[in-house]
Protein backbone atom coordinates (compact mmCIF):
# COMPACT_ATOMS: atom_id res chain seq x y z
CA UNK A 1 0.00 0.00 0.00
CA UNK A 2 1.72 3.20 -1.02
CA UNK A 3 1.32 6.10 1.79
CA UNK A 4 0.96 9.28 1.21
CA UNK A 5 1.59 12.67 3.09
CA UNK A 6 -1.64 14.53 2.37
CA UNK A 7 0.62 17.99 3.64
CA UNK A 8 2.92 17.73 1.02
CA UNK A 9 3.16 21.19 -0.93
CA UNK A 10 0.10 23.55 -1.57
CA UNK A 11 -1.30 20.30 1.13
CA UNK A 12 -5.02 20.80 -0.04
CA UNK A 13 -7.91 19.01 -1.48
CA UNK A 14 -5.72 18.36 -4.99
CA UNK A 15 -3.77 15.52 -3.10
CA UNK A 16 -6.48 13.41 -2.47
CA UNK A 17 -8.11 14.26 -5.82
CA UNK A 18 -4.76 12.99 -7.54
CA UNK A 19 -3.99 10.53 -5.60
CA UNK A 20 -7.65 9.00 -5.81
CA UNK A 21 -7.21 8.87 -9.85
CA UNK A 22 -4.11 7.87 -10.09
CA UNK A 23 -5.44 4.97 -7.48
CA UNK A 24 -7.78 3.86 -9.54
CA UNK A 25 -5.77 4.17 -12.87
CA UNK A 26 -3.10 2.01 -11.73
CA UNK A 27 -4.49 -0.20 -9.66
CA UNK A 28 -2.73 0.28 -6.27
CA UNK A 29 -4.11 0.63 -2.77
CA UNK A 30 -3.12 3.82 -1.33
CA UNK A 31 -3.24 5.62 2.31
CA UNK A 32 -3.50 9.29 2.38
CA UNK A 33 -2.56 10.60 5.93
CA UNK A 34 -2.35 14.40 6.85
CA UNK A 35 -5.45 15.34 4.83
CA UNK A 36 -5.99 19.08 3.76
CA UNK A 37 -3.08 19.69 7.48
CA UNK A 38 -2.08 23.26 5.57
CA UNK A 39 -5.68 24.38 6.06
CA UNK A 40 -6.99 25.98 8.32
CA UNK A 41 -10.01 23.07 8.55
CA UNK A 42 -7.75 20.31 7.92
CA UNK A 43 -9.42 16.73 6.83
CA UNK A 44 -12.38 16.11 4.85
CA UNK A 45 -14.84 18.01 4.06
CA UNK A 46 -18.32 17.99 2.18
CA UNK A 47 -17.15 18.27 -1.11
CA UNK A 48 -13.97 15.60 -0.62
CA UNK A 49 -16.00 12.68 0.97
CA UNK A 50 -18.09 13.28 -2.37
CA UNK A 51 -15.37 13.05 -4.32
CA UNK A 52 -14.28 9.45 -2.35
CA UNK A 53 -17.67 8.44 -2.88
CA UNK A 54 -17.54 8.80 -6.23
CA UNK A 55 -14.47 7.06 -6.81
CA UNK A 56 -15.66 4.34 -4.51
CA UNK A 57 -18.74 3.47 -6.90
CA UNK A 58 -16.84 3.90 -10.34
CA UNK A 59 -14.59 0.89 -9.14
CA UNK A 60 -16.07 -0.85 -6.51
CA UNK A 61 -13.42 0.25 -3.54
CA UNK A 62 -13.12 -0.71 -0.06
CA UNK A 63 -12.23 2.63 1.91
CA UNK A 64 -11.20 3.22 5.94
CA UNK A 65 -11.68 6.48 7.67
CA UNK A 66 -14.11 8.15 5.22
CA UNK A 67 -15.87 10.68 7.64
CA UNK A 68 -16.18 14.89 8.09
CA UNK A 69 -12.78 15.93 9.44
CA UNK A 70 -10.84 12.86 9.16
CA UNK A 71 -7.17 13.17 8.21
CA UNK A 72 -7.15 9.61 7.12
CA UNK A 73 -7.98 7.64 5.14
CA UNK A 74 -7.39 3.85 2.81
CA UNK A 75 -8.38 3.51 -0.38
CA UNK A 76 -8.23 -0.18 -2.12
CA UNK A 77 -9.34 0.26 -5.61
CA UNK A 78 -11.38 -2.76 -7.82
CA UNK A 79 -11.53 -2.96 -11.86
CA UNK A 80 -13.05 0.61 -13.03
CA UNK A 81 -16.53 -0.22 -14.74
CA UNK A 82 -17.73 2.41 -17.30
CA UNK A 83 -21.34 3.08 -17.64
CA UNK A 84 -23.53 5.41 -16.04
CA UNK A 85 -23.52 7.26 -13.55
CA UNK A 86 -24.99 10.37 -11.48
CA UNK A 87 -23.71 12.49 -8.52
CA UNK A 88 -24.78 15.23 -6.33
CA UNK A 89 -22.21 16.50 -4.53
CA UNK A 90 -24.94 18.70 -2.44
CA UNK A 91 -23.83 21.89 -1.78
CA UNK A 92 -21.32 24.44 -4.74
CA UNK A 93 -18.54 22.15 -4.24
CA UNK A 94 -16.69 22.17 -7.91
CA UNK A 95 -18.06 19.69 -10.52
CA UNK A 96 -14.84 19.86 -12.56
CA UNK A 97 -12.97 19.38 -10.19
CA UNK A 98 -14.62 15.91 -8.96
CA UNK A 99 -14.56 15.09 -12.81
CA UNK A 100 -11.00 15.48 -13.08
CA UNK A 101 -10.83 13.12 -10.41
CA UNK A 102 -12.72 10.75 -12.28
CA UNK A 103 -11.40 11.09 -15.88
CA UNK A 104 -7.92 9.44 -15.81
CA UNK A 105 -8.83 6.10 -14.96
CA UNK A 106 -12.10 6.03 -16.62
CA UNK A 107 -9.91 6.13 -20.06
CA UNK A 108 -9.00 2.99 -19.48
CA UNK A 109 -12.19 1.12 -18.71
CA UNK A 110 -13.32 -1.60 -20.71
CA UNK A 111 -16.65 0.22 -21.90
CA UNK A 112 -17.43 3.37 -22.44
CA UNK A 113 -19.34 6.23 -19.36
CA UNK A 114 -21.54 8.45 -18.56
CA UNK A 115 -21.21 10.80 -15.82
CA UNK A 116 -23.61 13.46 -14.70
CA UNK A 117 -22.53 15.70 -11.81
CA UNK A 118 -24.65 18.09 -9.56
CA UNK A 119 -23.46 21.12 -7.89
CA UNK A 120 -20.91 24.42 -8.56
CA UNK A 121 -19.91 24.89 -12.49
CA UNK A 122 -18.34 28.06 -11.89
CA UNK A 123 -16.69 28.42 -8.29
CA UNK A 124 -14.08 29.81 -6.54
CA UNK A 125 -10.65 27.53 -6.79
CA UNK A 126 -11.70 25.75 -9.11
CA UNK A 127 -11.51 25.74 -13.12
CA UNK A 128 -14.76 27.13 -14.35
CA UNK A 129 -16.93 24.83 -16.95
CA UNK A 130 -15.59 27.36 -20.34
CA UNK A 131 -12.51 26.59 -19.25
CA UNK A 132 -12.69 22.76 -18.23
CA UNK A 133 -14.34 22.50 -21.74
CA UNK A 134 -12.27 24.58 -24.21
CA UNK A 135 -8.97 24.19 -22.61
CA UNK A 136 -8.99 21.29 -20.52
CA UNK A 137 -10.60 19.12 -22.33
CA UNK A 138 -9.45 20.72 -25.70
CA UNK A 139 -6.22 19.26 -24.43
CA UNK A 140 -7.67 15.50 -23.54
CA UNK A 141 -8.73 15.57 -27.01
CA UNK A 142 -5.34 16.44 -28.42
CA UNK A 143 -4.30 13.10 -26.50
CA UNK A 144 -6.72 11.68 -28.63
CA UNK A 145 -9.25 11.32 -25.72
CA UNK A 146 -12.55 10.54 -26.99
CA UNK A 147 -14.41 13.07 -24.55
CA UNK A 148 -17.30 15.45 -24.70
CA UNK A 149 -19.22 17.37 -22.42
CA UNK A 150 -22.60 19.56 -21.91
CA UNK A 151 -23.64 22.41 -19.68
CA UNK A 152 -26.96 21.28 -18.40
CA UNK A 153 -27.55 23.76 -16.15
CA UNK A 154 -24.86 26.53 -14.46
CA UNK A 155 -24.43 26.27 -10.72
CA UNK A 156 -22.36 29.20 -8.59
CA UNK A 157 -22.25 29.72 -4.55
CA UNK A 158 -23.92 29.28 -1.97
CA UNK A 159 -26.62 27.18 -4.06
CA UNK A 160 -25.25 25.12 -6.59
CA UNK A 161 -27.31 23.08 -8.73
CA UNK A 162 -25.10 23.41 -11.60
CA UNK A 163 -25.06 19.90 -13.75
CA UNK A 164 -22.30 18.90 -16.54
CA UNK A 165 -22.66 15.78 -18.66
CA UNK A 166 -19.52 14.46 -19.76
CA UNK A 167 -19.30 10.93 -21.85
CA UNK A 168 -15.98 9.22 -21.77
CA UNK A 169 -14.93 6.71 -24.65
CA UNK A 170 -12.16 3.87 -24.65
CA UNK A 171 -8.86 4.31 -26.01
CA UNK A 172 -5.31 4.89 -25.56
CA UNK A 173 -3.64 8.11 -24.09
CA UNK A 174 -1.35 9.92 -26.53
CA UNK A 175 1.48 12.34 -25.95
CA UNK A 176 1.06 15.92 -26.23
CA UNK A 177 2.89 18.12 -28.03
CA UNK A 178 4.71 20.88 -28.11
CA UNK A 179 2.88 23.76 -29.86
CA UNK A 180 2.69 27.80 -29.82
CA UNK A 181 1.25 29.70 -32.52
CA UNK A 182 -2.12 31.50 -31.95
CA UNK A 183 -4.77 32.18 -34.62
CA UNK A 184 -7.32 33.85 -32.76
CA UNK A 185 -8.80 34.47 -29.10
CA UNK A 186 -12.65 32.92 -28.21
CA UNK A 187 -14.19 33.62 -25.01
CA UNK A 188 -17.42 33.65 -22.75
CA UNK A 189 -18.85 36.24 -20.63
CA UNK A 190 -21.70 35.56 -18.21
CA UNK A 191 -23.95 36.31 -16.22
CA UNK A 192 -27.14 34.57 -13.95
CA UNK A 193 -29.62 36.84 -11.62
CA UNK A 194 -27.38 39.81 -12.75
CA UNK A 195 -27.53 42.49 -15.08
CA UNK A 196 -26.96 41.18 -18.41
CA UNK A 197 -23.95 45.22 -19.38
CA UNK A 198 -22.41 43.36 -16.66
CA UNK A 199 -21.10 40.68 -19.20
CA UNK A 200 -20.98 43.17 -22.00
CA UNK A 201 -18.61 45.32 -19.78
CA UNK A 202 -16.46 42.37 -19.00
CA UNK A 203 -16.51 41.41 -22.58
CA UNK A 204 -15.77 45.16 -24.03
CA UNK A 205 -12.66 45.24 -21.43
CA UNK A 206 -11.40 42.74 -23.18
CA UNK A 207 -11.69 43.21 -26.97
CA UNK A 208 -9.99 46.51 -26.12
CA UNK A 209 -6.60 44.38 -25.19
CA UNK A 210 -6.60 42.24 -27.84
CA UNK A 211 -7.20 44.50 -30.86
CA UNK A 212 -4.23 43.41 -33.01
CA UNK A 213 -6.19 39.84 -33.26
CA UNK A 214 -8.96 38.65 -34.13
CA UNK A 215 -11.48 37.89 -30.65
CA UNK A 216 -14.39 36.60 -30.60
CA UNK A 217 -16.60 36.90 -27.28
CA UNK A 218 -20.27 35.41 -26.81
CA UNK A 219 -22.11 36.54 -23.98
CA UNK A 220 -24.40 34.23 -21.90
CA UNK A 221 -27.11 35.22 -19.71
CA UNK A 222 -29.53 32.97 -17.86
CA UNK A 223 -31.37 31.78 -14.25
CA UNK A 224 -29.57 30.01 -11.97
CA UNK A 225 -30.49 28.81 -7.94
CA UNK A 226 -27.68 32.00 -7.15
CA UNK A 227 -26.26 35.06 -8.50
CA UNK A 228 -23.05 34.45 -10.37
CA UNK A 229 -20.68 36.15 -13.19
CA UNK A 230 -17.43 35.73 -15.28
CA UNK A 231 -15.45 35.16 -17.89
CA UNK A 232 -13.11 32.46 -19.69
CA UNK A 233 -11.36 33.17 -22.88
CA UNK A 234 -9.00 30.90 -24.49
CA UNK A 235 -6.77 30.70 -27.70
CA UNK A 236 -7.73 28.81 -31.14
CA UNK A 237 -5.17 27.59 -33.44
CA UNK A 238 -1.87 25.28 -32.62
CA UNK A 239 -1.31 26.86 -28.90
CA UNK A 240 -4.55 26.39 -26.61
CA UNK A 241 -4.03 28.29 -23.70
CA UNK A 242 -6.62 30.19 -21.07
CA UNK A 243 -7.77 32.35 -18.37
CA UNK A 244 -11.04 32.46 -16.21
CA UNK A 245 -11.93 34.45 -14.01
CA UNK A 246 -14.96 35.40 -12.02
CA UNK A 247 -16.97 38.09 -10.94
CA UNK A 248 -16.77 38.98 -7.42
CA UNK A 249 -19.13 41.54 -5.05
CA UNK A 250 -17.47 45.01 -5.04
CA UNK A 251 -15.24 43.93 -8.25
CA UNK A 252 -16.44 46.26 -11.49
CA UNK A 253 -16.69 44.27 -14.13
CA UNK A 254 -14.14 46.18 -16.12
CA UNK A 255 -11.61 44.96 -13.53
CA UNK A 256 -12.92 41.22 -13.69
CA UNK A 257 -11.98 41.79 -17.70
CA UNK A 258 -8.80 43.21 -16.97
CA UNK A 259 -7.57 40.78 -14.89
CA UNK A 260 -8.83 37.36 -17.47
CA UNK A 261 -6.81 39.62 -20.22
CA UNK A 262 -4.20 40.54 -18.34
CA UNK A 263 -3.54 36.62 -17.39
CA UNK A 264 -3.82 35.83 -20.92
CA UNK A 265 -1.57 37.98 -22.87
CA UNK A 266 1.23 36.65 -20.16
CA UNK A 267 0.59 33.18 -20.98
CA UNK A 268 0.83 34.30 -25.01
CA UNK A 269 3.82 36.19 -23.75
CA UNK A 270 5.46 33.15 -22.56
CA UNK A 271 5.01 31.20 -25.85
CA UNK A 272 4.77 27.57 -23.98
CA UNK A 273 2.57 24.68 -24.62
CA UNK A 274 0.25 24.78 -20.92
CA UNK A 275 -1.04 28.07 -19.14
CA UNK A 276 0.05 27.70 -15.81
CA UNK A 277 -3.01 26.04 -14.91
CA UNK A 278 -3.20 23.55 -17.25
CA UNK A 279 0.05 22.43 -16.24
CA UNK A 280 -0.75 20.57 -12.90
CA UNK A 281 -4.30 19.49 -14.19
CA UNK A 282 -2.75 17.86 -17.79
CA UNK A 283 0.40 15.90 -16.19
CA UNK A 284 -1.67 12.89 -14.36
CA UNK A 285 -2.42 12.31 -18.07
CA UNK A 286 1.06 12.07 -19.38
CA UNK A 287 2.18 10.28 -16.79
CA UNK A 288 0.01 8.10 -18.06
CA UNK A 289 0.89 7.83 -21.83
CA UNK A 290 2.93 5.10 -22.81
CA UNK A 291 5.28 8.40 -25.20
CA UNK A 292 7.86 10.62 -23.57
CA UNK A 293 8.06 13.95 -24.34
CA UNK A 294 8.29 17.98 -23.11
CA UNK A 295 6.36 20.89 -23.30
CA UNK A 296 6.50 23.95 -21.49
CA UNK A 297 4.92 26.14 -18.96
CA UNK A 298 5.55 30.29 -17.61
CA UNK A 299 6.54 28.62 -14.16
CA UNK A 300 6.06 26.35 -11.53
CA UNK A 301 2.98 26.55 -9.21
CA UNK A 302 2.23 25.20 -6.45
CA UNK A 303 -0.32 22.91 -7.73
CA UNK A 304 2.22 21.75 -10.26
CA UNK A 305 4.94 20.92 -7.91
CA UNK A 306 2.75 18.73 -5.65
CA UNK A 307 1.25 16.90 -7.93
CA UNK A 308 4.20 16.34 -9.49
CA UNK A 309 5.59 15.27 -6.47
CA UNK A 310 2.74 12.80 -6.13
CA UNK A 311 3.22 11.36 -9.86
CA UNK A 312 6.30 10.35 -8.88
CA UNK A 313 5.21 8.69 -5.89
CA UNK A 314 3.65 6.27 -7.88
CA UNK A 315 5.43 6.27 -10.99
CA UNK A 316 9.06 6.12 -10.08
CA UNK A 317 10.02 9.67 -10.97
CA UNK A 318 7.95 9.89 -14.84
CA UNK A 319 8.01 13.45 -14.58
CA UNK A 320 10.60 16.21 -14.10
CA UNK A 321 10.46 20.11 -14.07
CA UNK A 322 13.45 21.58 -15.82
CA UNK A 323 13.76 25.62 -14.81
CA UNK A 324 15.52 27.01 -18.67
CA UNK A 325 15.54 30.74 -18.52
CA UNK A 326 11.83 31.91 -19.11
CA UNK A 327 10.30 28.92 -19.17
CA UNK A 328 10.28 25.23 -17.47
CA UNK A 329 10.42 22.63 -19.49
CA UNK A 330 8.07 19.56 -18.27
CA UNK A 331 9.71 16.36 -19.33
CA UNK A 332 7.67 13.24 -19.43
Amino acid sequence: MLEIDGSHGEGGGQILRSALALSMAEGRDIKVRNIRANRSNPGLSHQHLKAIEAASVICGAETEGVEKGSELITFEPGEVEGGAYNFDIGTAGSVTLLLQALIPPMIDAREEATIKVRGGTDVKWSPPYDYFENVFLGLLRRMDVDITSELLKRGHYPKGGGRVKIDIGTGELKGLKPSKEIESIEGRAFVSELPEHIAERMKKQVLKEFLDINTSISIESYESASAGTGIVIWTEGDSLLGRGVLGEKGVPAEKVGQRAADGLKKEIKARTSLDIRAADQIIPFLALTKTSGTLTTRKVTGHLETNVWLINRFMKDEIELIEDEDVVKIRY
